[in-house]
């Protein structure tokens, strides 16, 4: 649980990735398959409504409506009805006329010719072919022009073809049909008028590469171009100046007729062929057809917005995510009008439909995943949080999220509770106590601590802290203590005398995070002035056993120095040293509980024949020997010698003090091991009667003594096993008292071999 933050980010890291690639393709699809077509063809239509072009004035439509149809009867009509047509347009000179009826077949021989020759009196007349597909003879289509005659009589012939969008809506047109580059192409009829009247290629026309390009006119509103009814015209109902210098179109307009297709005018209806050429040659006069961006821009402008989103989701708030996700919605929307007004159709369907998809997703992912966090760390919060005399009303079942919303309600209320608890507990403590963090600055002190700072300690650098705190003379050795850098000393604490006088020793403890990072320090200030105190009177006691009660029993033996040997001056030497013993065995008994372990390197050996020698004289007088049988190889242990000098010493007056006159007192050293470390033993062996049952499981307690079975006329006061017990303990050894199955007792000490020794052996 100390890394799920950082497995949390990871996975959120890889989710968004995800996230992010599986938006990225899916925009990129759509825009390759134009999946999304209907949907911007219907924004589209919408768009395009809102600033519709002005009709040319130049066009005037005569319709075959239904009140031709009533005049003239049902279609279709004689093609005098057309003569008659042609013969009233000729009185009026029109600039051209396009004439959107198909003659690919032949009718009655006489009004053929009476067409012909009526159509060969107009200037600039067009007359529409169309496409059979598919073609004979293995062609992909057949072109059926109007027969012969009526082809031969007018100006140029153009294609009438119309470009359905996938909802079978007419948005574009094909200004060319066939082969552009290899010219074997057929012009639009609008696109042929254009060019006898202007007398070059629209720059539209000019501008295709091929005939495959299907080009987005804009549409005026229905009914804008100005219309005739056909009867009107063909019986000389209007004058000849009403068509003079006009784009004649005529076309079929009465519902009946088949000739009516829908256009993205926005009210679902129909408009009439005819009508449509008419905004196909206004649209070609203007050149402002709405030109599709190329796939790459499409592409960018429809990931730009998913981008935006997505890279937000690591800065927004879910609030300001979906703000800016239907800013961004608005944006797609303006963006794709703004170009349409430039004449630039930016179709808004995939980056409408990625910013919809992506922000749920990611808002799935991220609920789940922070889901599962929490359950996790809710759980492990559960499980580790401490009990604090605080008491939470539980609520009744909810859904998974909203349970956990409460849990981690309960959970940050009940760590406010914990933080609460254990600031008045900090500051409560009976001794002072400060926390510093990593930069020295003290960011928490307890009351006690802040006695005799008047403007707090708080925020305070942790060296003027101390300043305030600590006397002069100390100063330094608290700072080395704090110092990061150093060591550990054994001593983990340091004492210091206070401004005011109180001594106190400071122990300072790392704070941690629950993942094991160290965020700071705790320092813990003990007032330890009476035990101080108490420390220098003891020590004055221990002065005054070391001195003024060695000093008269080394008065007295110096006095009986040199004097004649009786029984009472023996009594009187023997109890002189009793009390010299006494006194070194409480003095060192005191001394070890207080001071701290100070060892060296020696040969254990010579430690222990040195102690021999010096008891040599006591064994000598009562005829005992003493003999030392080291097999050790030179073996070194870490001492202090002094108290483990005084230590064999007192073991191996035990053994003298105890064996029969003219005994034999063994001391075997050896190198040994224990749970499989090396250990040098020293094995004190005597003769004497052993040790009695009733103090062999209290041997090296206090006072614990048997002078029954000793030799001598001295009785020990029981201080000296105590004190050898507690020196070895203190060298991290080992010490057991034991009777031989022939006879005697046997000391035997286990000490540690040297560390670099044992190092070196390995």
């Amino acid at each position: 649980m100390a890394l799920a933050p950082m497995r949390l980010r990871q996975r959120l890291v890889v989710e968004w990735l995800a996230v992010a690639l599986l938006a990225s393709c899916m925009v990129v699809a759509l825009g390759y398959w134009d999946s999304l077509s209907r949907f911007d063809n219907l924004v589209y239509d919408q768009l395009s409504g809102i600033d519709r072009p002005d009709p040319s004035p130049d066009v005037l439509i005569v319709e075959i409506d239904e009140d031709s149809l009533a005049a003239f009867g049902q279609w279709p009509w004689p093609r005098q009805r057309h003569a008659q047509l042609f013969e009233q347009l000729a009185t009026g000179n029109p600039k051209a006329i396009g004439f959107d009826i198909l003659l690919s077949e032949p009718g009655e021989s006489g009004a053929d010719q009476e067409l012909a020759q009526a159509m060969a009196g107009l200037t600039n007349l067009f007359l529409p072919l169309h496409f059979v597909f598919p073609g004979s003879n293995g062609a992909a289509y057949d072109v059926r022009q109007p027969i012969a005659p009526f082809t031969e009589a007018a100006t140029g012939l153009g294609h009438v073809n119309l470009v359905f969008d996938t909802d079978g809506v007419v948005r574009r047109a094909n200004l060319c049909f066939g082969d552009k580059p290899s010219g074997t192409d057929w012009p639009h009829l609008m696109e042929k008028i254009y060019q006898a009247v202007e007398g070059n290629a629209s720059p539209a026309f000019a501008r295709l590469v091929s005939c495959d390009q299907r080009l987005l006119m804009p549409f005026a509103e229905r009914g804008a171009y100005q219309s005739i009814p056909y009867a009107a015209l063909a019986n000389g109902q209007v004058p000849s100046a009403f068509v003079q210098d006009k784009i004649i179109l005529i076309g079929a307009t009465a519902n009946g007729m088949g000739d009516q297709y829908p256009v993205p005018l926005g009210d679902g209806g129909t408009l009439a062929g005819v009508e449509i050429m008419a905004n196909l040659y206004s649209t070609l006069v203007r050149d402002d057809f709405i030109r599709p961006i190329s796939f790459i821009q499409q592409l960018l402008l429809s990931l730009l917005p998913v981008w935006i989103l997505l890279l937000g989701f690591w800065r927004w708030r879910p609030r300001t995510t979906i703000i800016v996700s239907f800013s961004l919605i608005l944006t797609i929307l303006l963006a794709s009008a703004l170009l349409m007004h430039f004449s630039l159709w930016f179709a808004p369907g995939t980056a409408l439909l990625g910013v919809l998809i992506v922000y749920p997703v990611w808002g799935w992912r991220r609920l789940q995943a922070t889901s599962d966090f929490m359950d996790g760390e809710l759980k492990h919060f559960g499980r580790s949080k401490v009990d604090i005399p605080i008491m939470r009303t539980e609520l009744g079942p909810v859904d998974v999220i909203t349970g956990q919303a409460e849990q981690l309600t309960h959970a940050i209320s009940h760590v406010r509770d914990l933080r609460r608890f254990i600031s008045d507990a900090l500051r409560n403590l009976p001794d002072p106590m400060f926390i510093t963090d990593l930069r020295g600055k003290v960011t928490f002190v307890n009351r006690l601590a802040q006695t005799g700072m008047e403007d707090g300690a708080q925020d305070l650098a942790l060296d003027d802290m101390l300043d305030r705190f600590v006397s002069a003379d100390d100063l330094q050795e608290v700072k080395d203590y704090l110092d990061q850098k150093s060591r550990p000393t054994k001593q983990d604490y340091v004492e210091f005398t206070s401004s005011d006088g109180r001594i106190f020793a400071m122990r300072r403890a790392p704070v941690a995070s629950d993942e094991g990072l160290l965020r700071g320090y705790i320092h813990y200030l003990a007032d330890i002035t009476e035990v101080a105190n108490a420390a220098q009177q003891r020590e004055e006691v221990l002065q005054l056993l070391s001195h003024d009660m060695r000093a008269p029993q080394a008065a007295i033996l110096a006095l009986l120095d040199g004097r004649e040997a009786d029984e009472t001056t023996g009594r009187i030497e023997g109890h002189a040293r009793r009390t010299l013993a006494l006194a070194d065995n409480f003095v060192g008994l005191a001394r070890i509980d207080a001071s701290e372990f100070s060892g060296e390197d020696i040969l254990l050996a010579e430690l222990v024949e040195e102690a021999n020698d010096s008891l040599w004289p006591l064994g000598h007088a009562r005829g005992i020997r003493c003999e030392v049988d080291d097999q050790s190889d030179g073996a070194f242990v870490h001492v202090e010698p002094s108290s483990l000098y005084r230590s064999f010493v007192n073991l191996i007056d035990n053994a003298i003090k105890y064996s029969p006159d003219d005994g034999l007192v063994t001391i075997a050293i050896r190198v040994t091991e224990l749970d499989g470390e090396p250990f040098v033993s020293v094995a004190i062996s005597d003769q004497g009667e052993g040790i009695s049952e009733g103090i062999l499981g209290q041997l090296f307690e206090r006072f614990a003594s048997d002078d029954r079975m000793a030799n001598s006329s001295i009785k020990g006061a029981g201080l000296g096993l105590n004190f050898v017990a507690k020196v070895i303990a203190r060298h991290g050894g080992h010490i057991r008292g034991e009777n031989r199955r022939d006879g005697g007792a046997c000391f035997t000490v286990l000490l540690p071999l040297a560390p670099d020794l044992e190092d070196q052996d390995e």
